[in-house]
């Protein structure tokens, strides 16, 4: 049974009533009135990260469905990814409201437990966020690099989302059903029995960040042997793996968990592990949504840089300032004179005889007053 969920105020209890959740370690002091937080470093990472996300995700929808006029797993995928993060994120943002990002010596037990509970649900749902989010770049990458069924890339692709879907899955089973009872997951005080929680977390930190770089190295031997410059695949490479923020997110998450393994003081490190997770599930999420929306910088960049249509004003004084336009003598249409003389041409390394032929036998003559004049002639090449 969850914990009744009381207000969130710096100072829950009076200071004389205080008895704090932990006793805090050698030469430090408990200060409930005025506690160190991380709420501050939450609001911006977690604002910062949920409006790209949403921007780039929207602007991927767009060119999917209203550009390219397609829509596929791939895509269902990406928002499902795109609707775990923000879930993701408001659960942190409760989680920080429910005393979350506090010391332990500067809450009591019940709010300690507070906190426990909405950490014990944002791992579960990031869990099965981020895993998700592995399989949307995933199919991203099958889908544009490797055309080719079987070869050796399809493979690894197939391979890494065999390992994702099985790793998160378990893993996901294991942190709802850690404890038995449940509630003893986020209150110690409860009988029962648990698995070890830290060697969860840490074990999931690790394949985090494996699955980062190898998913990093796809796109880099993909790309290697495309016929461009070093520049254009170093742009093609940072537009599918979001400049290695993603790695980087999954190392500092995993740094974080060693140090913090075996810490009493959970209030202030769960939010902390949390945050660099969070972090590195936006990053995740912008790689899939980076190449779809390339097409419509590009496009601006070429409108930016083709040549611009003249002006009417600038057409009519081109056309007052230039010579008049001349066009080529067709040396098949030239007509003899009047006098029967033939006119000799060059066309295309041949000599042309241009002959006039008169009139016609056999044509009935015009009618008096009349005048009808004609151009017949005979072309013979030489």
């Amino acid at each position: 049974m969850a914990p009744l969920m009381s207000e969130t105020s710096v100072s829950a209890v009076p200071t004389s009533t205080f008895t704090p959740a932990l006793e805090p370690p050698p030469g430090v002091a408990s200060n409930p009135d005025h506690p160190e937080t991380l709420i501050h470093l939450a609001d911006i990472s977690l604002s910062l990260g949920l409006s790209l996300v949403t921007f780039f995700f929207l602007l991927r929808s767009y060119v999917r469905i209203f550009v390219k006029h397609a829509w596929a797993f791939e895509d269902v995928l990406t928002t499902t990814s795109y609707a775990g993060t923000v879930v993701c994120c408001g659960l942190q943002w409760n989680t920080m409201a429910h005393y979350g990002g506090l010391h332990s010596w500067d809450i009591t037990s019940q709010q300690a437990h507070e906190s426990s509970f909405w950490f014990y649900i944002t791992s579960i749902e990031y869990g099965f966020t981020i895993g998700i989010t592995k399989l949307a770049v995933l199919w991203l990458y099958r889908r544009v690099f490797s055309p080719i069924r079987r070869s050796v890339l399809d493979i690894a692709i197939i391979t890494l989302i065999g390992l994702i879907v099985g790793f998160y899955g378990i893993t996901t089973f294991v942190k709802i059903f850690q404890c038995f009872p449940l509630e003893k997951a986020w209150n110690g005080t409860v009988p029962g029995k648990c698995l070890g929680v830290n060697w969860i977390l840490n074990i999931s930190g690790g394949f985090n960040m494996v699955t980062d770089y190898l998913i990093l190295l796809l796109p880099i031997q993909a790309v290697r042997n495309l016929q461009m410059d070093r520049s254009k695949k170093v742009l093609v490479v940072m537009a599918f793996t979001f400049g290695l923020c993603a790695p980087m997110f999954a190392t500092l998450g995993l740094v974080v968990r060693l140090q913090n393994s075996g810490n009493p003081d959970k209030s202030w490190n769960q939010p902390k592990i949390m945050l660099c997770g969070v972090a590195e599930l936006a990053s995740s999420t912008l790689c899939v949504c980076f190449p779809e929306t390339a097409v419509i910088f590009c496009r601006r960049a070429r409108m930016a840089t083709a040549p611009r249509r003249p002006t009417n004003t600038e057409l009519r004084d081109r056309r007052e300032t230039e010579r008049p336009f001349q066009p080529r003598p067709n040396p098949y249409s030239l007509m003899a004179d009047d006098e029967g003389e033939s006119t000799e041409s060059q066309e295309r390394g041949n000599k042309v005889r241009v002959t006039s032929l008169g009139v016609l036998p056999g044509e009935e003559q015009p009618d008096e007053g009349v005048i009808l004049q004609r151009k017949e002639v005979k072309v013979e090449r030489q």
